[in-house]
Formats: C-alpha cells, structure tokens, sequence
C-alpha cells in the first residue's frame, strides 16, 4: 500500500474563515475541477455566505 503525497493528490490548506462559510464537498468540488482558479473562486464564495472571518486558501497538486 501506498503512503504519502502520491501523484495527483491535491493538498487544501485554509483558514476556518473558508471552512466556516463553504462546505467540504463544495471546496473538493472546486479544487478538483479548476486547481488554478479555486482558491479566487472559494474566497468569492465564502464572502458571498457572509465572510466574516479572514479567508486564506493555498491549494498544492502533486504532479
């Protein structure tokens, strides 16, 4: 079985501001389908749900 950050894993880190406004499955969702346009993407989101905590968003794709 194979361990650690494979090929094609994608790695999401954020501050709770996101995580409190945008749910899991719709930050996947986005991180899966556009790795280079998400994080804008989610900070317009979490702002559009109310944001108001600070929103950081750093997404890393293994290739």
């Amino acid at each position: 079985m194979a361990k650690g950050f494979l090929k094609d894993d994608i790695l999401i880190m954020s501050s709770d501001g996101l995580t409190n406004m945008v749910s899991q499955d719709e930050i996947f969702k986005l991180a899966k389908k556009d790795i280079e346009q998400a994080p804008k993407e989610l900070v317009e989101i979490a702002n559009k749900n109310g944001g108001y905590d600070n929103i950081t968003v750093i997404i890393i794709k293994n290739i």
